[in-house]
């Protein structure tokens, strides 16, 4: 992937988009499940860049890394509240699941979009990038953000099935929750696992001429 300054605008316009409507997936639902903290915050909109904050964590840092090949460490989270839920520990893992189901969503609509409509448009437009991009991007995000770690939204599934004791352990490790992503992405077989659906599927939709 090239280095340039038209292709961080493109990488920029999709992570906007996938992670902001990401973090809207979170919005809506805990609303759904009662939680009206994100409500208090302006946070039940599909208008992403209410989503993207801070901006240097949540938006430069991520398409810099992104830009360079590397999975999108950052952090851009949705404030709601799990005392509020009627089941907390259900309904948090119902919360963490809706993001990477908008970006499974997501990805469909762009693959749709390119294979109904812009099949045609020659391979280095800015469309075709934007759209094959889009597509790759939402897939990272899914698989990147179910690894079961502390502060991710697998994490927050995995959460649901521990007992007690071993929730306590994992809670303290939130902390960490980087440090381990970072750790994990690292790892041969993890990265592989991370990127390679999402190249499948990128080859498949849309193949080289």
């Amino acid at each position: 992937m090239a280095f340039n300054p038209e292709m961080i605008g493109i990488y920029g316009a999709c992570w906007v988009i996938s992670i902001g409507l990401h973090e809207a997936g979170h919005a809506f639902t805990a609303d759904r499940l009662g939680d009206s903290t994100p409500a208090d915050f302006g946070r039940l909109t599909l208008n992403p860049l209410v989503h993207m904050q801070p901006v240097m964590t949540a938006v430069v840092l991520p398409v810099v890394l992104i830009s360079m090949g590397m999975p999108p460490l950052g952090a851009a989270s949705t404030p709601y509240n799990p005392a509020n839920f009627r089941k907390p520990i259900r309904d948090t893992a119902l919360v963490a699941i809706a993001g990477p189901i908008v970006n499974i969503a997501l990805a469909g609509f762009f693959s749709a979009a390119y294979l109904l409509f812009f099949r045609n448009i020659p391979q280095d437009s800015i469309s075709f990038r934007f759209l094959e991009h889009a597509v790759w991007l939402n897939l990272i995000l899914v698989m990147f953000n179910l690894l079961p770690v502390p502060g991710l939204d697998g994490g927050s599934i995995v959460r649901a099935f521990l007992p007690r004791r071993a929730r306590e352990i994992f809670d303290g490790a939130r902390q960490f929750g980087i440090l381990i992503a970072i750790i994990l992405v690292n790892i041969p077989a993890v990265s592989f696992a991370i990127f390679f659906p999402a190249a499948l599927v990128q080859f498949l939709v849309f193949p080289p001429p």
